[in-house]
């Protein structure tokens, strides 16, 4: 079993698209991490409801974590592992949607590593160029879902992560086009499949 830090995000469906292509029989759950006072899964912004939505659309199974608001990284850590303990079915990998910042990637190797399980990233380092494809061309929306303060006003929730969009984020210097450093985060919306010919999301998904 392998376990998805699912955020709702364009980074986690990048992690699943290209986890799926190359691991395409792993047996695959999600995980989430919520604030429980608000049922809302924090920085993105989406309610723990449409997170529910989107494993069911993509017919995986989630196990959702609730936290306290402004979780410290201790307790975070204990119903983390708390949750990963409850499943019968032993766990491979975990996995992530990160993408180039090196602390966070080695923190949690460290972390994770200590209580006996390994990390795999798929988007590890990849070209922009590899990525926005998957986002642009699938049959998936992209919606800004929050915004840093300072970032304001050069982006607006509700707004469509498209090419249009990466391309003038590009030109700026202050701003990562693909939010890595918290700059904004987003939220998937899936487009009905009868609309789709029946084409799979990503390989490996119903």
């Amino acid at each position: 079993m392998n376990i998805l830090f699912w955020s709702g995000g364009k980074d986690a469906y990048l992690a699943l698209h290209f986890f799926r292509e190359s691991h395409p029989e792993a047996e695959l759950k999600l995980l989430t991490t919520y604030d429980e006072s608000t049922d809302v899964v924090p920085h993105q912004n989406i309610p723990l409801t449409e997170i529910k939505e989107q494993a069911d659309y993509l017919d995986l199974d989630l196990i959702s974590v609730g936290l306290p608001s402004n979780c410290p990284n201790e307790i975070y850590l204990e119903r983390i592992e708390n949750a990963l303990n409850e499943l019968e079915e032993p766990i491979e990998n975990l996995i992530f949607g990160d993408w180039y910042l090196e602390d966070i990637r080695q923190w949690r190797e460290k972390v994770f590593s200590e209580m006996g399980y390994s990390c795999i990233f798929p988007i590890w380092q990849k070209d922009l160029n590899d990525l926005l494809p998957i986002l642009l061309l699938k049959p998936v929306e992209i919606k800004i879902s929050a915004v840093k303060k300072e970032f304001q006003s050069l982006l607006k929730k509700g707004e469509s992560f498209d090419q249009k969009l990466v391309m003038q984020l590009r030109r700026l210097n202050n701003i990562d086009p693909m939010g890595e450093n918290g700059e904004f985060h987003t939220r998937l919306i899936f487009k009905d499949p009868e609309t789709l010919d029946n084409q799979p999301l990503i390989p490996g998904s119903r």
